[in-house]
């Protein structure tokens, strides 16, 4: 078995744990008893997602995929911090 081999079937069996992995944080996003659950659980879902490009770069080899995944976790470091920012000033207004 060539390397290339290897790394293409060790892609496709991480997005496969990957995908199964997706249904624990859905469950905490659609049942969470809290905001702040929920908004977590959506950054562990959107990560994930990241985490499937990135192997799915691997799979198919065109590096194409990496750009999109470094756009994407920008993204998402700016989403994360404009919902914190909420979240304390959501909070500081209730005190």
């Amino acid at each position: 078995m060539s390397p290339e081999t290897f790394l293409e079937y060790s892609a496709v069996g991480a997005i496969c744990i990957m995908t199964v992995s997706m249904i624990f944080p859905l469950l905490r996003l659609f049942r969470g008893p809290s905001l702040p659950d929920r908004v977590v659980a959506l950054d562990q879902i959107a990560i994930i997602i990241v985490c499937i490009i990135i192997c799915d770069t691997i799979y198919s080899g065109m590096s194409s995929g990496l750009d999109v995944a470094l756009v994407v976790s920008l993204l998402l470091v700016i989403g994360s911090m404009i919902i914190a920012r909420f979240l304390h000033k959501r909070r500081s207004d209730n005190d």
